[in-house]
């Protein structure tokens, strides 16, 4: 049965990292279902190291169960300039050219938008992005968003979590997946700062924000930039920066492999 969702996948390491993609390729063809993969760069290394991991590429592309499009060509970003329409755009003419070719019972569509990492000025259109594909689909798609470690780093911490809450589930190494509540970021949050500023001082940050700016757990969860403008005007910008470090610490814990 084909989850259609929208998740995210946390990939940890180099070539290592996409074993566990190339697992879930082979099991959702053996059940008719086709597969869009466009994860990495080089299609050719792509093709190598999926005939490495064994399975039988040329089969499965001549079938169409598989489809392999470079990542730099899916997120374009001459061709798009990263804008959301255009890359749903994109990828719903992959959809409809797979769909197409046989009579499949559902389409995975697994990708990475790594491109989006370069510029800070780029990542608020990754968040639009993201939030645009949606959590849940009325057509037979699931959908798998994957980040390497730099791309976790590289995103704020307000942006990441705006990312998060725009996916149903979190696919933990791209294989065993557990739904997202936004409502776990403040308990995300809570151990992140203990761990950095004591329990105490971070007691106090959350009843300040409740009390005095009539910020609660559902404002943060909907609007995580708030809990990242409020750290350093509430902390200072030291103990803010430690602090932040810590939760984006905690939210890899929780969505890693």
């Amino acid at each position: 049965m084909l989850e259609s969702v929208h998740s995210l996948c946390l990939l940890e390491g180099e070539a290592d990292s996409f074993r566990p993609l190339y697992d879930k390729v082979g099991a959702y063809a053996s059940r008719n279902l086709a597969v869009i993969y466009a994860v990495e760069p080089d299609t050719t290394q792509t093709v190598f190291r999926m005939r490495q991991h064994g399975l039988d590429v040329e089969t499965l592309v001549e079938s169409g169960l598989l489809t392999i499009v470079g990542r730099n060509e899916m997120y374009s970003i001459k061709r798009t300039e990263l804008d959301g329409h255009a890359l749903m755009d994109i990828w719903h003419d992959v959809y409809i050219r797979v769909k197409r070719r046989s009579s499949f019972d559902g389409v995975l569509a697994i990708g990475s938008a790594e491109n989006f990492i370069g510029s800070p000025s780029d990542h608020d259109k990754l968040v639009k992005y993201e939030e645009m594909v949606g959590k849940k689909f009325e057509i037979p798609l699931e959908a798998i968003c994957c980040y390497s470690s730099k791309a976790f780093e590289a995103i704020s911490l307000g942006n990441l979590l705006s990312i998060l809450n725009a996916h149903h589930s979190i696919a933990h190494g791209g294989t065993n997946t557990d739904e997202w509540d936004p409502l776990g970021i403040i308990e995300l949050a809570q151990k992140g700062m203990s761990r950095a500023v004591g329990e105490e001082v971070t007691n106090l940050f959350f009843r300040t924000l409740k009390l005095c700016y009539r910020i609660d757990g559902e404002a943060i969860a909907s609007s995580p930039a708030t809990l990242e403008r409020m750290l350093p005007r509430l902390l200072g910008e030291d103990a803010a920066r430690s602090a932040l470090t810590s939760i984006k610490d905690e939210v890899r814990r929780r969505i890693s492999p």
